[in-house]
């Protein structure tokens, strides 16, 4: 039984409704229902969130860790290398090594793979050993080894095999660097262009064939470890960098050696304040040699191809041969000029000469260069002709030689020519051309009358040394006839033989060639005294192997360029047939060299003969036999021939071979280099041995066939040179 006060609250609770306070809570079906539906709504999204990142993203996520665990290294090419024709390394990229040094981590370890009780590497010792072995100085290793020295880092970059030894060596630290090597002569680093610190290219062929220099890029997978250093681990792939392509070069280096130097010697020699130099194969377009040279130092482009002038005179074949083959003009027509002094219509001041004469034949127009008689000529065809002659020869436009800053020069349009133009274009002013340009335009000439595409890059070879590319001739377009180029290379003959280019002659080829001297602008006016002046020549005359293009700027006293430009050329002719890897070929050298006696050097009094006598050394050169006279063939009265006649074949061939005979020329007096060219100049091979003074074997005087070796003997201080 309940007691009182228990049972009046039982019985005062019965009477309470739901609303009163105090009353027992009720639950409601719908909000449990909605709370059961959001726990399972709660549980599927995390379910599906988990699908989703262990199923659906797997793999991405699976990258991401590996991200956070490896580490992805982009492995940078070796730059291709640049090669001249012969092969020789003009650029390459090397990898070389930067050693620091942390003193204060320098602790003695144990050998790798040491077996136990063997003593520890002494790593100062090492340390101090291998850096003499690097011939670092003394104050440097001392600095290295100090511990109060936090970080001391060697300035000189080392190959990677030098610093093996310093493999695994507790406070050593290697870094890897990339260097750009040029060792090519100063003016040809215009044409490579150059790479910044990126190894990014600027200017030049560095630029223009970028994309095969650069190579393809590789990777390198490094697993992170605890200290956050970075291993490599066999299990992750790596793929290797690609090197670039190697780009062999037409420029042959020593030709491009001889152009700098000449043309440097030209100008202390004249005083001019700069000048350039293009040596052209006419046969396939090479670009065999290029300098130039601006207030004494080398350029920092390449001025050959980049900067565009009034050439002059050297323009006047040009025009000349256009007329030969529209059958307007001949060679031997004779042209009135006037005694040196013309007006000519559409120009304010007379055309003169310096070659003054009444009258004289179109070749001699060229052979004197006489402005008169090539302005007359160039008024027998219309604006638009001349127009069209000039620019069928490469003027006004780019060569295609794979150059990015090359200079199209300037050749303006029929409409835009004054009254005096037409006059002034045939004689080369109001026109601006490259030496590469006029290079290009006398090759023409040179080759029988096809204007050729230039070409700078020999051959392209992948990094595994297969041939991708190879320079082919290719022709832009015939400009003239055959017959009209081969009328055209004897007259340039006559001009450097008796004419404005005697400088430029040789005395063992002939040499073809044009000079001009044409005067000098700024802003628009022409300054008096200064003077552009230019020589292009052909060598030899009769198959030309070399188109040269030599121009002085401004040369003191005498200017003209047949002289000053000649006399260039001249000597970078001489020495390209002495030097023995100059581009040449000697065989067919030796067919058009000039036959010419030779003088043997004899004593000229018994004083003489006595002193030669007791030179052993130099008797064969002074006392060599003089070439055997031919007997004279004695001459009947009458001769009875029965015809037909044939003369016997095999005398016929002892004259061929007696043609071929030629004395070895006497070398007495010159030093070594002088004698080389004088035995290459006479068509034989040159093979140098030592001795005690200079001289030849056979001795001079004996008659040897053309193209055989002749040993030169030179002394030991002159092989010193």
């Amino acid at each position: 039984m309940m007691s009182g006060p228990i049972r009046r609250e039982a019985a005062t609770a019965s009477r309470l409704t739901p609303d009163d306070p105090g009353a027992p809570t009720t639950v409601s079906r719908v909000r449990t229902m909605i709370v059961h539906a959001g726990l399972v709504l709660f549980a599927v999204a995390i379910l599906a969130r988990a699908v989703q990142l262990q199923i659906v993203e797997h793999d991405t996520w699976l990258r991401v860790a590996d991200r956070q665990h490896v580490d992805q290294q982009t492995v940078k090419p070796l730059r291709g290398a640049i090669t001249d024709a012969t092969g020789t390394v003009l650029v390459e990229s090397r990898e070389q090594v930067k050693l620091s040094i942390a003193p204060r981590e320098i602790r003695d370890v144990r050998r790798k793979n040491a077996k136990r009780g063997e003593p520890l590497v002494k790593t100062r010792a090492v340390l101090r050993r291998g850096l003499r072995a690097l011939s670092v100085p003394e104050s440097q290793i001392r600095k290295a080894l100090d511990t109060n020295q936090t970080w001391v880092s060697l300035p000189t970059l080392y190959l990677p095999s030098d610093i093996e030894r310093f493999a695994g060596l507790p406070g050593v630290h290697v870094e890897r660097v990339r260097r750009r090597i040029n060792s090519a002569s100063d003016n040809l680093r215009g044409v490579l262009g150059a790479v910044d610190a990126d190894d990014l290219p600027v200017g030049g062929i560095e630029l223009e064939l970028d994309p095969l220099l650069r190579g393809h890029a590789g990777s390198r997978a490094l697993v992170k470890d605890p200290k956050a250093g970075y291993v490599e681990s066999p299990e992750l792939s790596s793929v290797d960098a690609l090197p670039g392509h190697t780009v062999a070069l037409t420029v042959n280096q020593a030709l491009q050696e001889i152009a700098e130097n000449e043309l440097k010697m030209a100008l202390v020699r004249t005083g001019g304040t700069g000048g350039d130099v293009v040596i052209l194969d006419p046969r396939d377009g090479s670009v065999l040699a290029l300098a130039g040279v601006r207030d004494g130092k080398s350029a920092s482009t390449s001025t050959p191809m980049a900067l565009a002038y009034e050439p002059g005179s050297v323009m006047k074949p040009f025009l000349v041969s256009r007329l030969f083959d529209l059958g307007k003009a001949t060679p031997n027509e004779i042209i009135n000029t006037e005694n040196g002094s013309a007006m000519l219509p559409g120009r304010k001041r007379p055309l003169t000469d310096e070659h003054k004469a009444a009258q004289m034949p179109v070749r001699d127009v060229i052979r004197f260069s006489s402005n008169i008689g090539t302005a007359k000529l160039a008024l027998r065809l219309t604006p638009r002709e001349e127009f069209e002659a000039m620019r069928d020869f490469g003027f006004g436009s780019l060569t295609g030689v794979p150059y990015p800053a090359e200079s199209k020069g300037s050749l303006p349009l029929p409409a835009r020519w004054s009254g005096s133009t037409q006059t002034a274009v045939a004689i080369g002013y109001e026109v601006l051309a490259t030496p590469l340009q006029i290079a290009l335009a006398y090759a023409a000439i040179a080759n029988g009358g096809e204007l050729l595409q230039p070409a700078l890059v020999k051959e392209v070879r992948d990094a595994q040394g297969a041939t991708i590319y190879r320079h082919e001739r290719r022709v832009v377009r015939r400009v003239l006839t055959a017959k009209t180029a081969r009328e055209m290379r004897g007259m340039l003959a006559s001009v450097v033989d008796s004419g404005t280019g005697t400088a430029a002659e040789l005395a063992t080829y002939d040499v073809a060639g044009k000079s001009g001297t044409a005067r000098r602008s700024e802003n628009g006016r022409y300054l008096d005294g200064k003077y552009n002046a230019t020589f292009a020549g052909m060598f030899p005359a009769q198959a030309p192997q070399y188109v040269l293009v030599a121009r002085i700027i401004d040369p003191k006293g005498t200017y003209y360029g047949g002289i000053v430009s000649g006399s260039l050329v001249n000597g970078i002719l001489q020495a390209a047939l002495a030097t023995r890897n100059s581009a040449l070929d000697r065989n067919a050298l030796a067919e058009v060299a000039k036959a010419m006696p030779v003088p043997v050097a004899k004593p000229k009094s018994e004083q003489a003969l006595a002193i030669a006598t007791r030179d052993s050394l130099r008797r064969d050169s002074l006392l060599a036999p003089a070439p055997p006279k031919a007997e004279p063939t004695p001459t009947a009265a009458r001769v009875v021939v029965a015809l037909p006649f044939s003369p016997p074949k095999a005398a016929a061939t002892n004259a061929r071979a007696e043609r071929g005979l030629r004395p070895v020329p006497s070398v007495f007096g010159l030093d070594v280099r002088q004698a080389t060219r004088t035995l290459y100049a006479a068509g034989f091979q040159v093979s140098i041995a030592r001795g005690s003074d200079v001289r030849t074997r056979p001795a001079a005087g004996t008659l040897l066939r053309v193209g055989s070796t002749v040993q030169l003997e030179m002394p030991r201080m002159e092989s010193a040179k």
